[in-house]
């Protein structure tokens, strides 16, 4: 795939499809500069004017040779030595045009127009949505000097001219039901823009509702009397009595004579299966049959809760892949980023933003608050067969504008909290596997030789895991990785309290990580302080079974205080309900609370229950 470098949004690189960092205002700056003229000299005065601006530093030209000097590092890696040369009084970006997003953009668009012009609707329908698929927000997003919002402007109104370019494609091909949540959002953002404005006009005319477009008109002729103090144009005008006299020039022709579009693309964003996934045959069967009953007028929703590791994610991908085909429109995924030790969930208006654009909307066109994005959302998923997973949710408050509104939709969501809230929703709580389970699975994904080889060992590395996917797999990882020993090294690491949690990482899975995510998302003062600091004082605690009168006594605090932190703790799948009153913690997650108690908790270690201790909770427990 080579370098690709993208400005129709925030600037981004791209090395191979992973994405390289690129720091620093006056980096960036050079290197959109060259790329907007990518093959083309760049004098270094115009880079210095441009980039430095007002900037009267002596030292400009020297500070110039240097952000080239590291964009060159950057770059030439993935590129070759002479991605930026030093041509006579300047630089150039020897990259070829298509790997830039912006002159992409053009390309396709051009080829779009050409096709439209020779016949080929399927082609240029297809060429118009990939060019403004490219689109991730406003071009050259965050960069502020003026030449860069010259440029922006400049770059939008190429976009909105190639929108509206391939809504004429699409209306005149029939598609009049399809574009009209898409002109609704055009003419929304761009209210004194008369070309979508006509075109919404038509489209709903077409579409049987002739009220609503010359409502269209009303509203038209009123903002641009506010705004402008003029009349709709011609156009505008004429269309409006077209509609008023029915006019049938207004109408398609006959429709054998109708150009016909490529079949829209269908969304199939699931990641990759498990091949080794094991067990959860009564999971499996509840979670395909809540997901292919259909209720009148409402959509499936299963939301899979458990603690972190124990497999939510594994499941919920391995069933929608298998009852993908039962949904024509496709399949959305979306990770919300409650999972992922460090890093903030997805504010549900970004999940909204990547949703809509999977369903054909264009970014730029996506309504710019919450709620007018929600309903955008159920309007276009109102008539459709889709299957939307919502992977690493935190709570219902993230999951609720999400969920789609076709009764013929349905929807995965996994999370650690169990979402009581969210209404009409089939809930599985999922726990650990039981050791046949547990060892069937290790034995799939380790070397079944050597298993066979060490059956002991294999039998005390499983007990160790204590039934949670995710330490199988380390383990299996860190198995495969060291060929040259002995299953037994890691069975006598794991047995080890003080090297359990050092042996269940591997790579960039760590059973630290995933316990941390849980105190990361604990409420806020003065709830998460207690529940954070009771989860320190039980790590210190030899029996895993709590209970509100223990807790107490522990923390000095009063019982009500106590059994409100536990209940925090169970919330965020800390602890796990034994019975009524009663309160369990898993051996993995004590190991890590005796670890951070004896980071954050002063005096020894083993005080005794109820001593006093001082005790300061760290801005980030890791």
């Amino acid at each position: 795939m080579g370098l690709e470098i993208k400005i129709l949004g925030p600037c981004e690189i791209a090395a191979n499809g992973e994405p390289a960092v690129l720091a620093g205002e006056r980096r960036v700056g050079v290197l959109t500069r060259l790329a907007l003229s990518a093959g083309q000299p760049v004098s270094a005065e115009q880079l210095l004017a441009q980039v430095w601006g007002e900037s009267t530093a002596t030292t400009a030209g020297k500070q110039l040779h240097i952000v080239v000097s590291k964009l060159r590092g950057l770059l030439s890696p993935h590129q070759g030595e002479d991605i930026i040369a030093t041509v006579s009084g300047g630089y150039r970006l020897n990259l070829p045009r298509e790997r830039i997003d912006v002159h992409l953009f053009s390309l396709l668009a051009r080829r779009a127009r050409a096709a439209r012009a020779q016949g080929e609707v399927a082609t240029a329908d297809g060429l118009f949505q990939r060019a403004l698929a490219l689109w991730r927000g406003d071009a050259l997003a965050g960069m502020t000097a003026s030449w860069a919002e010259a440029e922006s402007a400049r770059l939008e109104e190429e976009r909105l001219t190639t929108l509206e370019d391939h809504v004429d494609l699409r209306l005149a091909a029939g598609d009049h039901y399809a574009v009209v949540p898409v002109l609704t959002a055009h003419v929304e953002a761009n209210p004194l823009r008369e070309r979508p404005r006509a075109q919404l006009m038509l489209a709903l005319y077409r579409a049987s509702r002739p009220s609503e477009a010359l409502s269209v008109y009303r509203e038209t002729r009123r903002a641009m009397a506010d705004e402008l103090g003029i009349e709709p144009g011609m156009t505008l005008r004429r269309l409006q009595q077209a509609v008023l006299r029915r006019d049938p020039a207004l109408d398609l022709d006959a429709p054998a004579q109708r150009a016909t579009l490529s079949k829209p693309v269908i969304p199939t964003e699931l990641p990759a299966d498990i091949p080794a996934f094991t067990a959860r045959a009564t999971e499996i069967a509840w979670l395909r049959r809540t997901l292919t009953d259909t209720r009148p007028g409402l959509p499936a929703v299963a939301a899979v809760h458990g603690p972190g590791g124990v497999g939510k994610s594994a499941l919920a991908v391995h069933v929608a892949h298998a009852v993908a085909d039962r949904f024509t429109d496709g399949v959305l995924y979306v990770d919300l980023g409650a999972a992922t030790a460090g890093l903030q969930p997805l504010p549900p208006y970004e999940a909204l933003g990547r949703l809509l654009r999977s369903l054909g909307l264009d970014g730029a066109a996506i309504p710019s608050t919450l709620d007018e994005a929600a309903a955008r959302y159920r309007s276009l998923t109102s008539t459709r067969h889709l299957l939307v997973v919502l992977d690493n949710a935190l709570d219902a408050g993230q999951v609720r504008p999400l969920v789609p509104a076709g009764p013929a939709c349905a929807v995965i969501t996994t999370s650690r909290r169990i979402m009581a809230s969210l209404d009409s929703t089939s809930h599985l709580e999922l726990t650990g596997l039981d050791h046949a389970d547990a060892t069937a699975l290790f034995r799939r994904i380790a070397d079944p030789g050597r298993v066979r080889g060490e059956q002991e060992a294999a039998q005390q590395i499983v007990r160790q895991c204590g039934g949670l996917p995710l330490a199988l797999r380390i383990s299996a990882a860190r198995v495969a990785a060291r060929p040259d020993r002995a299953l037994s090294c890691l069975a006598d690491q794991l047995t080890d309290p003080d090297r359990r949690l050092d042996a269940l990482e591997h790579a960039d899975l760590a059973i630290r990580h995933s316990i941390a995510v849980s105190l990361q998302h604990l409420p806020r003062e003065p709830a998460g302080h207690d529940a954070s600091h009771a989860f320190l004082k039980l790590g210190l605690m030899e029996t895993p079974i709590h209970t509100a009168a223990g807790t107490s006594a522990l923390t000095g605090w009063p019982e009500r205080r106590a059994e409100a932190a536990l209940n925090h703790l169970l919330d965020a799948r800390l602890l796990v309900s034994a019975g009524p009153g009663r309160y369990r913690m898993h051996d993995l997650i004590r190991l890590f609370a005796r670890e951070q108690a004896a980071r954050h908790l002063s005096g020894p270690v083993h005080a005794a229950a109820g001593s006093p201790t001082t005790w300061r909770k760290p801005e980030t427990l890791p």
